[in-house]
């Protein structure tokens, strides 16, 4: 991959002025590179960027759209591209692993609430 057509060669950006602050865009990133919550304007972070493209679909009112991305995002030699790598699997991760802890959270908050109407049924 070379660093003008290869990975990491675009990034997202957000028209702030015509987005909803429906938050798809959130879930879509892979790597958290989208900031921001529902109903608020959201933000792209480039540095973190992949380039991938996945929030373009989700998004209700196309707001979102890829740009070259700015020369001092581009990595320029084998090992600044090895490390962009290893930077977005190490986000990657580390989202995954926030998703399940939340995922566990809300299934024990669902459990511990029917636990509550069963002990209310029984009285």
């Amino acid at each position: 991959m070379t660093a003008t057509g290869g990975k990491f060669a675009r990034v997202a950006k957000i028209d702030e002025a015509r987005c909803i602050g429906c938050a798809r865009c959130l879930e879509a990133c892979p790597v958290d590179a989208i900031v921001g919550a529902p109903n608020w304007m959201h933000t792209v972070i480039a540095a973190e960027c992949i380039g991938c493209g996945l929030c373009l679909p989700p998004c209700p009112v196309a707001c979102i759209e890829m740009l070259p991305a700015p020369e001092s995002l581009r990595p320029q030699t084998a090992e600044e591209r090895r490390a962009r790598s290893e930077q977005a699997k190490a986000r990657y991760r580390a989202r995954r692993r926030r998703l399940e802890e939340e995922a566990a959270r809300h299934r024990a908050r669902l459990e511990a609430k029917k636990a509550a109407l069963k002990r209310r049924r029984a009285v």
